[in-house]
């Protein structure tokens, strides 16, 4: 940017300040010459301009309304050349100049004002080809970071590259990604207003009196997938906007990829959670695979989802896949049997997830729970206690364990309780491990369902009359009655603290 303070640093123009001096902060965009007495009317803002006073005469008043009206249009500074009109520049100018905050400097003698000008012009000139060489290493950095990181590093790149805030919202109006910090909330809000007011724009703009904020849709012909918005403290220049047009069509190619190609990077994404649950599989591969789904800390955390059957599950993966795309996220879904299990950011509040589960509850009966943040090798743990939360949770529930500080989230009494399972369910262990059955699924599945027979049953893909045979069996071998709410809580506790 130049400014005021340049150009009378510029010393082969002898310019001198002579009033004004708070101004020379003011940016300048090109600089004109007029002996008008009124030229403020024939300018728009960011002029040097510059005068030899030939028609302001004597009359101090006169000078006084014409520095005024310079300065209300934003004229950025005054240059008067002495020799003509005056052979200094007079005091009660530069008094109003201090007055205004508007330089005023005198142009000496010798000094022609073209000189002045070509100086301008060269500066500004010279500062446009940096701007555009930084652009063009800007744009391949920016399609590098849209390949390998998608759309959350394009951001991080483009709010680099202009030095503004950016902002990445889907066609729902959420934050899909920000930088390089959170935006405010009334510039957020101001964003979704230009959007809803136009939400075709491709550039749309809102001027404040402490910041511009610029709009533009990230679409493919017909079909808009977004919209990004640029707030920053002045308006984007050429080279800025040609920026976000980049960025507009790197998301946009992102969002716009063929279906089979989408298919594709969603089983990637699968199958290195899968491996990343599993805990067989581990190092730099996997973890930078994984990292696509981590927030800015590298830090990530599971949702557990558990359906009625395999069929509902399969349904519900797809739903929450299509959403989670929508949204601009990586899609990290993976389903095992009634489970479905997906990555979300460390920083996702549980909020997220409960909105997840909301949307796919409506089609299908789900209940849910949700893991702690942390960093990529811990993929497996929050996966753990995401089911140990998803089991205590009720349809249409999803469960924070360590939001809720639950008790099967300490050490100790997991192992007291695994203890106890192992003491006080071995008749039932032993016979699973003699005759091949599977009463202790089954004494689960009907803790877990509060002693409901038909959605046990369910859960478990049995008949009514099969699971009560069972579960009159287990009542014989541990020698207890579960229709006794408070036994079938000490047995529930025992059991979910021998799979924690």
């Amino acid at each position: 940017m130049t400014t005021v303070r340049w150009l009378l640093a510029q010393r082969r123009l002898q310019l001198a300040l002579r009033g004004g001096a708070d101004g020379l902060g003011r940016s300048l965009d090109c600089a004109v010459s007029s002996e008008l007495a009124n030229a403020g009317e024939w300018l728009s803002g960011g002029e040097v301009l510059l005068t030899t006073g030939l028609r302001l005469g004597d009359d101090a008043a006169g000078r006084r309304a014409y520095l005024t009206g310079l300065d209300r249009v934003g004229v950025a500074a005054v240059g008067l050349g002495v020799g003509f009109g005056f052979d200094e520049v007079p005091r009660d100018m530069a008094e109003t100049a201090d007055e205004l905050g508007l330089p005023l400097f005198e142009v000496p003698l010798p000094i022609p004002f073209s000189a002045v000008t070509r100086a301008v012009l060269d500066q500004i000139a010279a500062q446009r080809s940096a701007r555009l060489v930084t652009a063009t290493k800007a744009q391949p950095r920016m399609t590098r970071a849209a390949a390998s990181g998608g759309s959350a590093a394009l951001v991080r790149e483009l709010a680099e590259a202009i030095d503004q805030h950016v902002v990445l919202l889907d066609t729902g109006l959420s934050v899909v990604a920000t930088a390089p910090r959170t935006i405010p909330s009334a510039d957020l809000n101001r964003i979704r207003d230009l959007v809803v007011r136009d939400p075709a724009s491709a550039g749309a703009v809102w001027m404040t009196d402490d910041a511009t904020i610029t709009v533009a849709r990230v679409g493919s012909g017909g079909r808009t997938y977004g919209h990004l918005g640029v707030v920053g403290t002045s308006a984007l220049d050429d080279v800025a906007r040609m920026l976000v047009g980049h960025a507009t069509s790197l998301l946009a190619i992102e969002h716009a990829k063929p279906r089979q190609v989408t298919r594709d990077v969603v089983d990637l994404h699968d199958d290195a959670l899968a491996l990343a649950i599993d805990g067989s599989v581990s190092g730099p591969g996997l973890h930078r695979i994984l990292g696509r789904a981590a927030d800015r800390a590298g830090r990530v955390r599971a949702a557990v989802f558990t359906f009625a059957d395999p069929e509902a599950a399969t349904q519900g993966r797809r739903r929450l896949v299509d959403d989670l795309d929508h949204r601009w996220r990586p899609v990290f879904v993976h389903r095992d049997d009634v489970e479905v299990i997906a990555l979300l950011r460390g920083d996702d509040h549980v909020e997220f997830a409960v909105g997840l589960l909301a949307m796919m509850n409506r089609s299908a009966p789900v209940s849910g729970g949700i893991g702690p943040p942390g960093e990529l090798r811990e993929v497996g743990e929050s996966v753990r206690q995401a089911r140990l939360a998803c089991r205590s949770a009720a349809v249409g529930q999803l469960v924070d364990l360590c939001g809720s500080r639950s008790l099967l989230t300490m050490n100790p009494v997991r192992q007291a309780l695994a203890d106890a399972s192992a003491q006080r369910l071995s008749p039932v262990i032993a016979h699973d491990d003699q005759h091949g059955t599977d009463l202790r699924a089954s004494l689960l599945a009907f803790l877990e369902a509060n002693g409901n027979w038909g959605v046990a049953a369910a859960a478990q893909g049995v008949h009514r009359h099969t699971l009560r045979h069972r579960i009159e069996r287990i009542e014989d071998m541990l020698e207890v009655d579960l229709s006794d709410a408070r036994t079938r809580a000490e047995l529930l506790l025992m059991l979910l603290g021998a799979d924690a």
